[in-house]
């Protein structure tokens, strides 16, 4: 079996929402699948899941699912295709990159703004994250050019550090359901101490800088977490808390997420980098975080779950 689901950020026009979704879902049906829901939502996103019908493989008419996705591109419609989901019903965990996936900024993009080193800083931070750089060289390289700088300044990025939208929406459908969840990340537990309080979070590995007579030391404390110690993080976070990889999902937006998002039971590449758009299991270009939370709700409502 495999699903298929098609989501789209509603708008103010809810009669051109549904008429997008509906142009899709012929397509979905001509493809050899079957509807299992109809125009399902959220505040904040829209969608339809559907599911293989017996003895009708995807591949029956993969034409069909090519014109599907363009059409989708084109209409600005996120497709997911995935042979199973994590169930809601049974033991599961979530694991999420930090910078530009839980939260709308790269933290030390805008520690390095509020110290006067933006430029360099951002210019790094951006080869790695399309994976075109070592993350370890470039976080060391990065971070050195912090040195002697006030780290008051992290009091000031965390009162401009937003959620992604969709964040709160997620987190709190999946601890519901009894989900762990944890943040992985390349960035600061300086910074992430903020979500870690606010969701109680039972897992984070993270980065963090090193200071000293309140100043920045141009270093980092300890080993650095990069896309092998995110991998790691997941199967800490499996291990603890005895959860199955199948139940299992990992977001991100960077190259050095990859490593965790292709090692999950359900990985996704969240408003990504080409590179790992091009890699991901699936991706979300449109949506916002809600549409994971409304995908889980409608599978954990549709399909039985298998323990």
């Amino acid at each position: 079996m495999g699903y298929l689901f098609t989501v789209l950020p509603r708008t103010a026009d809810e009669a051109a929402d549904r008429a997008k979704l509906h142009m899709l879902a012929a397509m979905a049906l001509q493809a050899g699948f079957k509807a299992l829901s109809e125009c399902i939502s959220l505040d904040t996103v829209s969608g339809q899941l559907f599911s293989e019908q017996a003895g009708l493989a995807v591949a029956a008419d993969p034409d069909v699912l090519l014109e599907l996705k363009a059409k989708a591109q084109e209409l600005h419609v996120d497709v997911i295709m995935a042979k199973r989901l994590p169930h809601l019903q049974l033991p599961g965990g979530i694991i999420m990159d930090m910078d530009m996936t839980s939260v709308t900024i790269e933290g030390i993009d805008e520690i390095a703004r509020a110290l006067g080193v933006y430029e360099q800083v951002a210019a790094l931070t951006a080869a790695a994250m399309h994976g075109k750089a070592d993350f370890a060289t470039s976080l060391r390289r990065r971070v050195a050019l912090l040195q002697g700088g006030s780290a008051q300044v992290l009091t000031a990025v965390k009162a401009r550090m937003q959620e992604t939208p969709g964040l709160n929406t997620l987190l709190t459908t999946l601890q519901q359901a009894g989900f762990k969840c944890a943040i992985a990340s390349g960035g600061f537990t300086q910074l992430i101490a903020v979500l870690e309080h606010k969701y109680h979070l039972d897992l984070v590995r993270a980065n963090t800088l090193e200071i000293k007579d309140g100043c920045f030391t141009g270093k980092v404390v300890g080993p650095i977490v990069d896309a092998a110690g995110k991998q790691q993080a997941l199967c800490e976070l499996c291990s603890r808390f005895n959860i199955d990889t199948a139940q299992t999902i990992a977001i991100g937006d960077g190259a050095n997420d990859l490593q965790m998002i292709l090692a999950a039971g359900f990985g996704l590449a969240y408003h990504a980098k080409p590179a790992v758009v091009a890699k991901a299991p699936a991706a979300l270009h449109y949506c916002d975080l809600s549409a994971l939370a409304l995908l889980l709700t409608t599978y954990a409502s549709r399909v039985p779950a298998h323990g």
